[in-house]
């Protein structure tokens, strides 16, 4: 029987990743696709096809809510037998997974879904994609590159079913693309509200609903932006005395007012033990906000204020900023076209699955919440004086475990890593386009990058609310992230004045336009002369900052990426938990 090289595709991504308002339905939609994608690989694998992406060790990979992670596209190759048949019964298990999660959310809140509308939507959400070609097991590299140009025009040949709008029904708020399920706001009580943790106005279609509330188990309380923002915060007041009675004051208002994390494993999150609420109450500017989106009376919050202003008396007010980390490998679709084999194949999958199982144990160990990990893609939201431990040690454990494949496939295999820093109160879809923008950024340098090479990179970029957002990057090599770490430390015990920063952007502003070949002498001795005026609080290590200006400023551009530097260090001392 002819052996065939089997692809299918599943999604839709963007319905199920992207599409979200709360760090739950983004956290969320990854499982669900992960799960529905592993429900078709095992589909294959129990009918003798052999799985060559994703490449599970074992049989209990394949079992729902297993750790194992699957992409929304896997190869396959079928040693004899229908490949369509053996598709099509792929496509059938995703159907019937995709099913039961959507089952189970039915159940939990049936009394506030409009059935027909529900009805209408559910079996209309999947979509999947294959293609095959016969497989003779003599050029691998040449047959997988058909297969994968075949299933991507599969793809671009989209199946469009007839439109079942209802006119007068509002569109889900996540994306826009169908109705609502849920019945006009005024129909709701306060308690379905709170159950689906809808925002005033806030419509959800069927994935929506599924994201919000369906398997429960898995993740009853999911962290925050909020959550992680207040995470600096928070492990400084642990050392106080008042911190016990804080938690006290969260867990007397109740569960569904202040919400608790899982902490749990495997799907808990442990690095949240010490204070296991959501963040918002640590943050006395949402306090009224807080009130109007939970119905407390007035006085309500009294005795979570009184403690709190005793806390920030000790230790300031809470920084509402986080860190959204972006990383992607690099290289690695030219390694793949390297390799001559399906086993091959195999063994490079399984190292890019031990990379996105360690992963979550790094994202965790630095306080973060990881959303996915699948291969070499990584989405996280980290507290932000964690974000650049959490980048580097990131990258070096896609370096070390992948290392021996560069050398195998000549490729040189990294990880880009983009950090967004901005304020938890943005749109998480800005957030989210923040981070995805340093990510790629990381990987291609900027024209003011001067120097750098694609690829392989380390990009920082603040958002500040009403600010002009800056950027710094650099190729890894350059260890941009120990300059930013010892420029933060530098501000934080006030060792350099905290208004460096601005004075150097003047000075860059008055030599923007001298010629390359004069400017260097006279702007470092320019900088030079400001920095040696400048008396800072704390012991003065002016003199690092100063042969900083001598090895990297040479010109306006430099000086202002230096200037950039010394802001967003600023930034990370404003949240150190440093003594």
């Amino acid at each position: 029987m002819t052996a065939h090289l089997l692809a299918f595709s599943v999604g839709p991504v963007q319905e199920f990743i992207r599409a979200a308002r709360r760090t739950r339905d983004l956290w969320f939609g990854s499982y669900l696709l992960s799960e529905v994608s592993k429900a078709a690989a095992k589909a294959v694998h129990s009918r003798g096809g052999k799985l060559i992406f994703p490449a599970p060790l074992d049989d209990a990979d394949l079992e729902p809510k297993s750790q194992f992670n699957v992409a929304n596209v896997i190869v396959v190759e079928v040693a004899g037998g229908d490949p369509q048949l053996l598709a099509r019964e792929a496509k059938d298990a995703a159907q019937a997974r995709w099913r039961s999660f959507a089952d189970d959310a039915f159940r939990n809140c049936q009394d506030i879904i409009r059935r027909g509308i529900w009805n209408d939507q559910v079996d209309d959400v999947l979509e999947f994609y294959a293609a095959w070609i016969p497989y003779s097991g003599q050029n691998y590299q040449a047959d997988r590159t058909a297969l994968m140009r075949l299933l991507a025009a599969r793809k671009r040949c989209r199946d469009f079913r007839p439109a079942k709008g209802r006119a007068g029904i509002a569109k889900s708020s996540l994306d826009g693309l169908r109705e609502s399920v849920l019945p006009s706001a005024t129909g709701r009580s306060e308690a379905q509200r709170r159950r689906l943790r809808l925002q005033k106005g806030e419509e959800l279609d069927v994935v929506g609903v599924v994201k919000r509330i369906a398997s429960a188990d898995l993740a009853p309380r999911y962290p925050s932006v909020e959550r992680v923002a207040a995470d600096p915060w928070l492990r400084r007041a642990s050392k106080s005395s008042n911190f016990e009675a804080l938690k006290r004051a969260c867990r007397d208002l109740g569960n569904e007012i202040v919400h608790e994390i899982a902490t749990s494993e495997p799907y808990g999150h442990p690095q949240y033990a010490d204070f296991p609420f959501d963040g918002t109450p640590v943050f006395r500017s949402r306090h009224r906000e807080f009130r109007e989106e939970t119905a407390l009376p007035e006085n309500a919050l009294q005795p979570l204020v009184q403690i709190l202003e005793k806390l920030t008396r000790e230790f300031d007010e809470p920084n509402p900023y986080l860190g959204v980390l972006v990383a992607d490998g690099d290289q690695i679709g030219q390694a793949l076209s390297q390799l001559g084999s399906p086993q091959e194949h195999q063994e490079f999958s399984r190292a890019l699955a031990g990379f996105a199982e360690k992963a979550r144990t790094i994202v965790h160990a630095d306080s973060g919440v990881l959303v996915y990990s699948g291969g070499d893609d990584v989405l996280a939201f980290v507290p932000v004086d964690r974000c650049l431990p959490c980048a580097r040690a990131l990258y070096d454990r896609f370096r070390d475990t992948l290392a021996g494949w560069s050398v195998k496939t000549g490729q040189a295999l990294s990880l880009s890593v983009g950090v967004a820093i901005g304020h938890f109160m943005e749109p998480l879809e800005d957030l989210l386009e923040y981070g995805r923008s340093a990510e790629q950024h990381a990987k291609r340098p900027s024209p003011e990058d001067r120097g750098q090479q694609p690829r392989d990179g380390l990009a920082i970029h603040l958002v500040k609310r009403g600010g002009a957002p800056l950027a710094v990057r650099a190729n890894w090599s350059e260890n941009l992230d120990e300059r930013l770490i010892r420029l933060t430390e530098l501000t934080r015990t006030r060792a350099i004045s905290a208004t460096i920063a601005y004075d150097l952007y003047q000075i860059a502003k008055m030599y923007d336009s001298w010629p390359g070949h004069t400017v260097r002498d006279a702007i470092q001795a320019d900088v030079v002369s400001v920095l040696q005026g400048k008396k800072p609080r704390g012991a003065s290590r002016i003199d690092e900052l100063i042969n900083l200006v001598r090895h990297d400023v040479t010109d306006a551009a430099a000086l202002n990426r230096l200037a950039h530097q010394l802001v967003i260090a600023k930034v990370l001392a404003a949240v150190s938990t440093s003594p």
